[in-house]
């Protein structure tokens, strides 16, 4: 095995804090099944390592539901997505995840230390951490033979409305709903599409979104009858919004859009194109990040027939919440 690999595994590892406390119960045990994919079980251990990971967690207990729901389907997509990855690389990447595996804990040993000890140490088992060090083998070994110059140029130029520099001129009506309401939250959905729909079929659209965005909007651009003025990235307005006003035409007016805030509705007022070329990017990693989830949702997209069974009523994903993109 690559000694530089295995360094970077026994780094991971010790840099994982030790947890002090199970998350979602005291009655669950690391080797305790949360959820099934096609039958085949996802394990509570896993759980808490990448809670660890994620959170530089010590006390699992107070980790909030909603973060122990979320990180739970991360790791039911993780299982989707590696099933991919066995299928695409057969016999030779089971052979590598093996030999990496087995010089992992060899070098463990010769430290005085285990996989077993080391996942003990986290509240998990020592499946559950060889199931993530297999992951994070084959996932990284997988974007490193995809995410080069040529596929990124590729990746840019389907999605140009994104990275070349274009503009959006939008105004947008803002609702607060809470989201763990279920019956609440459907019904403002409901509400701000039938608002959608009047204004569309009005004689006159941007005026009606102006004068309903004054009377309904709970944003500070109330006032001024929702005017946003030139957004161009995501962190200008939810990510959520921005992918939507790039699908857009100009004088269009959308359907309801979820935010972590609450429910949107956009008029988009015009629009620049850009005309920045991949050569011309001087910062990748937005475009990196991207190709990166990309890729993930392609994997996941091929376990469509997948079916995911939740054994752990507190651990399942709010109703709407889809393991595999569509």
């Amino acid at each position: 095995m690559n000694n530089f690999v295995v360094y970077v595994l026994l780094v991971f590892i010790s840099m994982m804090p030790v947890v002090s406390c199970i998350a979602a119960g005291n009655d669950l045990e690391p080797g305790d099944p949360i959820a099934a994919i096609d039958g085949e079980p996802v394990f509570f251990g896993e759980l808490n390592l990448v809670l660890t990971e994620r959170l530089q967690a010590k006390d699992l207990q107070r980790v909030g539901a909603d973060v122990r729901r979320a990180t739970a389907a991360l790791i039911v997509r993780r299982h989707l997505a590696m099933k991919s990855l066995e299928a695409k690389g057969g016999v030779t990447l089971e052979s590598m995840l093996q030999r990496q595996v087995e010089a992992l804990a060899l070098d463990l040993r010769r430290r005085g230390s285990s996989l077993q000890k080391q996942a003990a140490e986290r509240k998990a088992d020592e499946k559950s951490l060889v199931t993530d060090l297999r992951w994070r083998l084959a996932w990284g070994q997988y974007l490193k033979s995809r995410l080069n110059d040529a596929n990124l140029k590729k990746f840019f130029n389907l999605h140009r409305d994104q990275y070349a520099g274009g503009r959006w001129e939008v105004s947008q009506i803002f609702v607060k709903a809470d989201k763990s309401d279920a019956a609440s939250w459907r019904a403002a959905l409901a509400n701000v599409n039938e608002l959608a729909d009047q204004i569309r079929v009005s004689e006159e659209p941007q005026q009606a979104f102006y004068d309903a965005a004054v009377e309904h909007s709970e944003s500070a651009s109330a006032t001024d009858g929702g005017k946003v003025g030139w957004v161009q990235k995501d962190g200008d307005l939810p990510g959520s919004l921005m992918t939507a006003i790039r699908k857009m035409k100009t004088g269009e007016v959308s359907a309801a859009i979820q935010s972590p805030l609450g429910i949107h509705l956009v008029c988009l007022h015009q629009v620049e194109v850009g005309d920045l070329e991949f050569e011309d990017l001087a910062d990748q990693s937005q475009l990196r990040r991207d190709a990166v989830n990309a890729l993930f949702d392609a994997l996941l997209q091929e376990r469509s027939e997948a079916q995911v069974s939740w054994l752990v009523r507190d651990l399942k994903p709010p109703a709407g919440v889809k393991m595999i993109p569509e």
